[in-house]
Order: structure tokens, then C-alpha cells, then sequence
């Protein structure tokens, strides 16, 4: 067995009773805000539904440490006898690595897992990513079930049909694009979350606000604070699961460019959260990304391909993202930060290239940024 995961081997010797399924779902322009293959799936019927009509030979389920912990007792009792489970033995973006995704193609080689079994990954947006692309990858494809534990997971890691690991620091610079089997989305999870996680997550909801709506964004802090109501938290879910599955259904593998508009934030803070991996420094993603939306807001302002984008009206945002985003007093330097910025996926024959916005709601993919401009944008910024 591979030395950075433990087998674990539960005999659920029933499954639980289903109860009623949760009635509350939010509604978008009339239609239910899921894609077919995402679930708003409190008692997991979708998930038990899937299992009954495809009897998969073998399931294992894929976990963290923490996840197992604290969320698999809630998902256990609803597998079928036999289910066999993998714990990993660290979590966070340390996993997201081939040592790590080898462990699993070997464990699950170990565990008889064949074409036909299905995989379940059971974590936050490092598990699901890693799982879904070892899935993937597994005898050229195995079914793979996706049940994201943390906000960051149900907003945006799971959705999209993106897998990934990174490579020498780099983010997601292997993985496939493959939608998953099924996705269930259960809000029961989020009470596992202590208050840096949960504000991890809901960066990217507001990101995809700040790309698809006109509307001003609430800058209350309820979903910060943990103070919104179930409602509230439910709708937050439902328009950023929405929001991105049509960005993604426009140009799921990127051949227009226009799926490029999720990247907003992330060329500063996928280079941010690159240096921070090296140099062992606690940034976490959402964190990095909500950094990354300041110097894009910033660049913004400066470009002159963004006439739209208003500093007073963009100021309050600013101000927002660093309240409510803090981090810690290391950083890197101008130079670090733009020799990771020159990795980014987006760029184009060396050449920079960000997503802004011409103002909210407004994204504009695909620009080249210059290294005045980003050098201008961080001097702007009162927090580096």
C-alpha cells in the first residue's frame, strides 16, 4: 500500500432510511438553478438512485483526514455493504500532486477497482480535483461521484468539469476536461467550516457575481460572518453553481476563450498561491484569488481597453475584498510575482494576458497587460 494513504474498510450493514427529500429549491428565471448532474442531495437520494440503477462492482471512497472525521459518519450509512474507503494522509493543495494521484492509481488497483466501479471523492476542492482527475485518468475512465464538503468545493472546484493537480508549484498544469457522473450538494456540510475556510470559499461566489451581474454585490458580510440564513446561504450556492455552468456549457473546453472569464482574480492569485506553496507560506485559495481580484480590479482602472471600469464605483469593492481577505504580513516582490504571473495558462506567445472588467458585470478575457501596468496596479494597492 502506498505510504501516503490508509484503507479503511467499512460494512455498512444497511443503508439509511431516506426520509423525505429536502423540498427547498432555489429557483432561477423559473427553472431549477442545477444542471441535471448536480444535486441538491441532503439524504444523497440522488447519489443512492445512481448506485441502484448502475450496481457499480466496486466503490471506493476517496477522503481527507478532516473530511473523514467530520463528514464521512453522514455519508457512510448510505453506502451499499462492501464500499471500501481511502483516507489521505495530508490535505489542502500538498495533495494535489503525481506522487499523490499515483497513490490513488495504485491503491485503487489494490482495491480491484475496474471500467465499471465508481469513485467518490469526499473533501473540498483539493479532494474533488485530485479525485476527479485520477478518476479520469484510471483505465482511461472510471464513473466518479463528487460530493464537495467545503463552500470553495460547491461553488466552483467540483463545477465545471475540470480536473487537475499542480507541477512545481504550479497550479492545475495537469488535468482533463471531464464531467463527473453526479454531484451532490449538501448544505449540512458547511457547519463543519471554521470561519477562515468559510471565507475561503465565498470568494469565488463573488467573483462569479462581480462576472455575470450587473447588480451592486452585497458587501453585508453575513456570508463572511456565518450569519446569513439558510436561505440565503442556499441562494448564494445555487447562483454561483448557475452562474458558472453557463459560462462553462458556452465553451466547456476553452476552444472560443470565453470559459477564460472564470479566471478573473486568478492570474495574480494563482501566482500568489504558487509562491506561497514553495515558500510554505499559509495562503489559501480563495484568499489568493480574492488578491488576485484587487490587482485585477486595479489594472482595470488603468487599462484603456476598459473605459467602463469607474474607480469610485469600483473603490468600495477594493476596499471589501481587503476587510474581508487578510493576509499575512510575507509576500513576494514585484519581480516574484511577475515571473510566476508569466507561467499563467492564459497567456499567448509570452505575452501577459489578464481577464478585467469593463466594469461589473462586464468580464473582457484575453487582454495583454504589460509590466507597467501591473507594476502601477500593485503601487495602487494599500495592501500588497
Amino acid at each position: 500500500m502506498c505510504p501516503w494513504f490508509e484503507s479503511r474498510w467499512y460494512h455498512n450493514p444497511k443503508q439509511a432510511d431516506s426520509g423525505p427529500l429536502v423540498a427547498f429549491w432555489p429557483l432561477m428565471n423559473g427553472q431549477d438553478v442545477f444542471p441535471a448532474h448536480i444535486h441538491l442531495d441532503a439524504r444523497f437520494e440522488a447519489l443512492r438512485l445512481w448506485l441502484n440503477e448502475n450496481r457499480p462492482p466496486s466503490i471506493v471512497v476517496i477522503t481527507d483526514r478532516n473530511t473523514e472525521k467530520h463528514c464521512l459518519p453522514l455519508l457512510a450509512p448510505h453506502l451499499p455493504p462492501g464500499t471500501q474507503f481511502l483516507a489521505l494522509s495530508s490535505h489542502g493543495e500538498a495533495i494535489k500532486t503525481l506522487p499523490f494521484a499515483h497513490g490513488i492509481w495504485d491503491s485503487l488497483e489494490g482495491m480491484g477497482m475496474d471500467r465499471h466501479g465508481l469513485v467518490i471523492g469526499l473533501g473540498g476542492g483539493t479532494v474533488t480535483d485530485l479525485v476527479a482527475f485520477t478518476a479520469d485518468t484510471y483505465m482511461r475512465g472510471v464513473h466518479c461521484w463528487l460530493i464537495p464538503t467545503t463552500v470553495l468545493g460547491m461553488v466552483d472546484a467540483s463545477v465545471g468539469g475540470k480536473t487537475g493537480i499542480n507541477l512545481n508549484h504550479l497550479k492545475n498544469r495537469i488535468g482533463t476536461f471531464h464531467t463527473p457522473d453526479g454531484i451532490s450538494i449538501n448544505p449540512e456540510f458547511l457547519s463543519t467550516l471554521d470561519d477562515r475556510e468559510r471565507r475561503n470559499g465565498w470568494a469565488e461566489h463573488f467573483k462569479h457575481h462581480l462576472i455575470t451581474s450587473q447588480a451592486p454585490l452585497k458587501m453585508t458580510g453575513g456570508l463572511l460572518e456565518g450569519t446569513a440564513s439558510g436561505e440565503e446561504v442556499m441562494e448564494a450556492l445555487a447562483y454561483s453553481i448557475r452562474s458558472k455552468w453557463d459560462v462553462v456549457t458556452q465553451d466547456p473546453t476553452e476552444s472560443t476563450g470565453w470559459r477564460k472569464v472564470l479566471n478573473f482574480g486568478h492570474t495574480g492569485g494563482h501566482a500568489l498561491e504558487g509562491w506561497a506553496l514553495e515558500h510554505g507560506v499559509d495562503i489559501k485559495h480563495g484568499e489568493a484569488v480574492a488578491w488576485g481580484m484587487r490587482l485585477a480590479l486595479n489594472i482595470s482602472i488603468l487599462h484603456t481597453e476598459c473605459p467602463g471600469a469607474d474607480e469610485s464605483a469600483l473603490a468600495p469593492l477594493l476596499e471589501f475584498f481587503e476587510r474581508s481577505f487578510p493576509l499575512p504580513g510575507a509576500m513576494p516582490d514585484t519581480e516574484e510575482l511577475w515571473a510566476r504571473m508569466q507561467t499563467d495558462k492564459k497567456n499567448l506567445g509570452g505575452r501577459l494576458r489578464f481577464v478585467l472588467l469593463d466594469g461589473v458585470g462586464h468580464p473582457k478575457p484575453d487582454l495583454e497587460v504589460s509590466r507597467e501596468l501591473v507594476d502601477s496596479a500593485l503601487g495602487r494597492m494599500t495592501h500588497p
